[in-house]
């Protein structure tokens, strides 16, 4: 996690979005427009900590969203699964689906 996350706002989507559900990341492109994007995976884990900070809840424990960060071999990093054992961060090439993988959308700047 070499990238910063800019200063300001971020609003993003506490859960990941129902009927992005199983699909792959290219689903994006049915929220860009309606104002939506992908958050940064650091935007991510930063919602996950503070929001367990503020109220002691614990967002994304079972489940997984996509992130703007393209990782190697032309896959994109998955950030979720926050638990006793921390966050989870993973990488999937962009046609993978899961049930417990969507969206947490980010409100385009």
């Amino acid at each position: 996690m070499h990238t910063p996350c800019p200063p300001g706002w971020h609003f993003i989507h506490m859960d990941i979005l129902q009927e992005s559900v199983n699909q792959p990341i290219n689903y994006l492109s049915r929220i860009i427009p309606l104002g939506w994007t992908l958050p940064s995976a650091i935007e991510v884990v930063l919602m996950l900590f503070l929001r367990y900070l503020t109220s002691a809840e614990q967002l994304l424990t079972r489940k997984h969203t996509w992130c703007s960060d393209p990782a190697s071999l032309g896959r994109f990093v998955t950030v979720g699964a926050f638990g006793k054992n921390g966050v989870f961060i993973s990488a999937h090439p962009t046609g993978y689906v899961s049930r417990g993988l969507g969206i947490c959308p980010k409100v385009a700047s």
